[in-house]
């Protein structure tokens, strides 16, 4: 069926700075019978904030609880761009082709969708055609269509990035954590100890291979030198040997704010592909260290153990980035935690971490946009790569349309 209006904008992840390019299709005869006036182009932005706040007030029949539903808009992009005019249009012809070209503002704040116990932040980005009828009751025709946009990576970011594709030799940083444990009531205690070594970078990049190093070590309380073999791994505390044992989730936590109410963030996310994800246990890398016997100077004929695994891989981040907004703003923790026998003897390490889009910014188109060519991003690269967003963003039914417009 024949459209009035036919958008061509390319599905791809755009980065803030980029100059957006597409064409719009114009059906002059449907067009004229609709009475449309005009053709624009409009792209908005913007961050929307939602949360329910319940309060003990006291009215005339007595106190009582009140909900108040509070919705805060912060406006991003406002940009419109006029490509058609019936006045001023050639007569004749069918379908007539409009270009457009529309610069995004820098320093834009990535997509991001977060909807949990009645607190919802949304920053989402939207293009749409607008056929202008003039009259009250002529509602205007509207071709709409929703896009996510990355923030631009600054020089030093996309240096790291490209260090980490090509395998990073850079320095590490590691990040140590131990507790004394027991399997029992009572008795002498073990320890363990966690040391995560990653490359050392102020943030990481978006969906890119970050190399970890992930060693596990373990001593036991005073044994006899036999018992490693006669026990073997039931000798407490044996390190996993599993990368399922390792249960590894990207903690998000920030704040929202909606016309003075500050409430919190709170999701945990799964990271597949590395440790804790047992569909992935061949891309871990497991390394056991050589066990070492100490004896102990306090317990005659008795020592400990020390044993250790290592495991080693790639880490990636789909979400999107780290960012502070006037009336939101999130942060990431990688949370690891080990279960060994025994009543709470988990073994935690967090450790805070921030992540980048790692894409450059597109220079400026060097021709139009042709939607009978297949489209090529301008960059090498290509275009980033799209963040795991909900299909609530897609919907676009918390962005703010500004349906007057």
């Amino acid at each position: 069926m024949a459209e009035t209006l036919t958008l061509h904008f390319p599905d791809v992840v755009r980065v803030a700075g980029e100059t957006l390019q597409g064409t719009v299709d114009i059906n002059i005869p449907m067009a004229t019978q609709d009475k449309v006036e005009n053709v624009r182009v409009k792209v908005r932005g913007s961050i929307v904030t939602k949360l329910t706040e319940t309060k003990r007030e006291v009215g005339p029949e007595g106190p009582k609880n009140e909900t108040h539903y509070k919705t805060e808009t912060v406006q991003l992009v406002r940009l419109d761009q006029q490509i058609w005019d019936h006045f001023n249009s050639q007569p004749g012809g069918q379908i007539v082709t409009c270009p457009f070209s529309i610069q995004l503002p820098p320093n834009l704040p990535p997509s991001f969708h977060y909807a949990h116990h009645q607190r919802t932040v949304v920053i989402s980005y939207s293009i749409e055609v607008v056929g202008s009828r003039h009259g009250l009751f002529h509602a205007n025709r509207r071709v709409r269509k929703i896009f996510s946009v990355v923030p631009a990576a600054d020089p030093y970011e996309l240096n790291a990035n490209a260090a980490l594709r090509q395998g990073w030799n850079g320095q590490w940083r590691p990040t140590v954590n131990s507790r004394e444990l027991r399997k029992g009531i009572f008795g002498d205690y073990s320890e363990a100890k966690i040391e995560l070594m990653l490359p050392d970078l102020p943030s990481y990049p978006m969906y890119v291979g970050i190399p970890f190093s992930f060693h596990v070590m373990t001593r036991t309380k005073p044994v006899d030198e036999d018992d490693l073999n006669d026990k073997g791994d039931k000798l407490f505390p044996a390190p996993p040997e599993n990368p399922a044992d390792i249960e590894l989730v990207l903690h998000l936590q920030g704040h929202l704010r909606a016309h003075g109410v500050k409430e919190e963030l709170d999701e945990k996310y799964e990271l597949k592909g590395s440790l804790g994800d047992k569909a992935s246990i061949a891309n871990v890398r497991i390394t056991k260290d050589q066990p070492q016997w100490t004896p102990s100077p306090d317990h005659h004929g008795k020592g400990t153990w020390a044993r250790g695994v290592r495991f080693e891989g790639l880490m990636s981040i789909p979400f999107a980035p780290t960012f502070t907004t006037p009336i939101a703003e999130w942060h990431y923790t990688l949370r690891y935690d080990i279960d060994f026998p025994g009543l709470g003897n988990h073994l935690k390490l967090e450790v805070p971490i921030l992540v980048n889009s790692g894409c450059a910014c597109p220079p400026p188109p060097m021709a139009p946009y042709n939607p009978n060519v297949p489209y090529h991003y301008p960059l090498p690269s290509g275009p980033p790569p799209s963040m795991n967003l909900p299909a609530e963003y897609w919907s676009g039914q918390d962005h703010n349309w500004d349906e007057d417009a």
